[in-house]
């Protein structure tokens, strides 16, 4: 028996796969991470992020980041200096993020597309440094169940002869959720996960 022992994820292909490049920009002697602002009509509307979007049939994580990256604020030629690392949420979404520098020129080539982004900003690096998120919690919730266009599915729990824990809605433990605060933006979820990791780097 031969078994591969590099790194994967079980059952990958259940999430939904995206892919996200946390951008750094030096201006004026200082280091800025790149934000957009999401647009209303799109997934998770409103949120801060970085460019980054769906995996598709056919590319890698790091192809689908620079493609968003492209499709979304007009940016190419992205110095990538590697991955950050994979994330997973509750909620069924994998993150594989990347690392890149972008020079303080690709500022005024920006094309936003503002079906997906309403504004981009820039926060310095060192404001992550010096100050740690605010860490709240959240408790996850499973439900033996799901609705699907308006027709609802129940989990054979009864006929599986489950214990009873399973028949109702049970909860997880709670979880740590990051948030940062940077003038009037709030920058939390998984961007902020993705942030604290990435700011060992710089």
């Amino acid at each position: 028996m031969n078994i591969d022992f590099t790194e994967k994820i079980i059952g990958k292909e259940k999430y939904f796969n995206s892919a996200v490049i946390a951008l750094v920009i030096e201006k004026n002697d200082k280091k800025y991470f790149l934000f957009e602002k999401r647009a209303r009509g799109v997934r998770q509307g409103g949120d801060v992020s970085f460019p980054g979007g769906k995996i598709e049939v056919g590319e890698t994580s790091l192809e689908a980041a620079l493609r968003e990256c492209n499709e979304e604020i007009g940016i190419v030629g992205v110095d990538v200096k590697g991955k950050i690392g994979t994330l997973i949420i509750p909620s069924g979404i994998m993150v594989e993020a990347f690392l890149g520098i972008i020079e303080e020129k690709k500022l005024r080539e920006l094309k936003i597309n503002e079906d997906e982004v309403e504004e981009y900003f820039l926060v310095p690096i060192d404001f992550f440094k010096k100050n740690p998120p605010r860490i709240e919690k959240l408790e996850v919730e499973t439900k033996p169940y799901y609705y699907e266009n308006g027709e609802k599915f129940v989990f054979p729990a009864v006929e599986l002869n489950l214990p009873k824990m399973y028949h109702t809605p049970w909860k997880s433990s709670p979880r740590e959720v990051y948030i940062y605060i940077y003038e009037d933006k709030v920058i939390w979820g998984l961007t902020a996960e993705i942030i604290k990791e990435a700011i060992k780097y710089l």
